[in-house]
């Protein structure tokens, strides 16, 4: 596939830096300045293009292992993460990267970027058993994270960070990357870094070249994105993952050429990828949302399109993958398109969506079965937001796929529900597709306050 590589990982990696930022409180657009500074170095030590290239975007993407933070390494509010504790993290990290085959030439930087120079690291390894490739990352991730980069930075900053690097010598930073850091490093450098400006500077700094990258190896990076966007909420655990493995299916179906098939399992993958630079107190409110919150939440739509807006050779991936809450009625969002405006493609991925949404299960709701799933799917075909003779399809494809055995009179409710408080004789109403639970008349519009969805078949508890 021929993307632009470079505007591919820069995007990727903005939403990386969001979702590091909410967890481990790290000012945003870190892996950019980590990725500026190792290029910087490399450049001043005249690396070749192919080896500058590796080296910035193994460094821009060296947090990529992030679902590791949700899960071991995830620190609490009294604990932060020491350099023990990042070992599967860089494991991890490694192993996303290897898939990519322009990071053979800078092999285990990622790997290794925790290790100090005393050898009190993640791994234990001191700075001559590791490359100069790790090393760089290192300083540059140990400069950032010590010194707020992020934030403008002045003369009386910069002598402070430079006594820090000095004192650092032999310890964390290894001695040949401390000279590195006095002799091309210098406060109007680091001063291009603060805000957003980092991103111009990068820019600069690779040119954007459209690149041949083997299918398979897109579609792991934009599986382990998936991964991501899907672990950030545990409500929607596996969603985006479901979604691509559906579109795949049904691309087999359809009998799609291989191309195109992984075309749509990438748009599959990628379909919420703007979730990642939402919040989970929204995403996770157990609550009603307020309106504010609602838009918020259709943002993530309008936020995929943007973060993949400008990629060549992914526009077509674009449109399937952030075109997903459209229907044919233009009731949809992000652009309220409508059905002769929407191809085969996107609005397969609208009616997939909402099928892996239903048959799924979450924290709060069962998984329903193919045939439940049909009778909400048909019903909005009925009221011309869906495509029918898209979910007949489906419909044949997933037949035999009975996704959970439930018990009908089970009623799910969220965590933070106090079922206790509820009346017997309150009306309430149940979204098919996230399991919220609704008290008094149906949602205005509608519309389920909670995942956006189509309100107008709920079921009355």
């Amino acid at each position: 596939m021929k993307i632009a590589l470079s505007k591919f990982l820069n995007s990727l990696s903005v939403a990386l830096d969001f979702v590091e930022k909410e967890i481990l409180n790290i000012a945003p657009y870190h892996g950019q300045r980590v990725a500026a500074i190792t290029n910087h170095l490399g450049r001043a030590l005249n690396f070749d293009k192919q080896t500058l290239f590796a080296v910035t975007y193994a460094a821009l993407l060296h947090d990529c292992a992030l679902k590791e933070y949700f899960n071991d390494e995830k620190p609490d509010q009294e604990h932060s993460v020491s350099e023990k504790d990042m070992t599967l993290h860089c494991k991890e990290g490694e192993k996303i990267l290897l898939k990519l085959p322009f990071y053979n030439k800078v092999k285990s930087s990622v790997l290794f970027h925790h290790e100090r120079a005393d050898g009190n690291g993640a791994f234990g390894k001191k700075y001559n058993e590791v490359s100069l490739y790790a090393r760089l990352i290192h300083l540059a991730d140990a400069l950032d994270v010590n010194w707020s980069l992020y934030e403008n930075i002045d003369y009386e900053k910069y002598v402070k960070i430079c006594n820090w690097v000095k004192e650092s010598e032999g310890t964390i930073i290894d001695k040949e990357c401390t000279q590195l850091f006095f002799k091309y490093i210098d406060l109007d450098f680091l001063q291009q870094l603060s805000n957003n400006q980092v991103i111009k500077v990068l820019h600069e700094s690779i040119p954007d070249l459209v690149e041949d990258i083997p299918n398979e190896a897109i579609i792991d990076l934009c599986s382990i994105f998936a991964d991501i966007t899907d672990y950030k909420s545990h409500f929607t655990w596996r969603h985006s993952l479901g979604v691509a493995d559906k579109s795949k299916s049904m691309a087999e179906y359809y009998e799609y050429p291989k191309d195109e098939a992984d075309k749509l399992y990438i748009a599959g993958a990628l379909h919420d990828i703007g979730k990642l630079m939402i919040s989970n107190d929204i995403l996770e409110k157990p609550g009603k949302l307020t309106s504010d919150e609602y838009k918020t939440i259709q943002n993530h739509a309008i936020g995929t399109y943007k973060l993949l807006e400008n990629i060549n050779g992914l526009e077509e991936i674009n449109r399937i993958a952030s075109l997903h809450h459209e229907k044919l009625d233009g009731t949809g969002y992000p652009f309220g398109l409508k059905a002769n405006q929407l191809s085969k493609e996107e609005r397969l991925m609208a009616c997939l969506d909402i099928y892996q949404a239903l048959v799924e299960e979450r924290p709060y709701k069962r998984g329903l079965m193919h045939s439940e799933a049909m009778e909400i799917l048909n019903k909005m075909a009925k009221d011309g937001q869906l495509d029918v003779i898209i979910i007949a399809d489906i419909d044949k494809c997933f037949s035999n796929n009975e996704i959970k055995k439930a018990h009908h009179s089970k009623v799910f409710y969220t965590d933070d529900i106090n079922k206790e408080n509820i009346s017997v004789s309150e009306e309430m109403w149940r979204c098919p597709v996230c399991g919220y639970i609704h008290h008094g008349p149906l949602p205005k519009d509608y519309i389920c306050p909670r995942c956006e969805q189509p309100a107008s078949v709920f079921g009355k508890i």
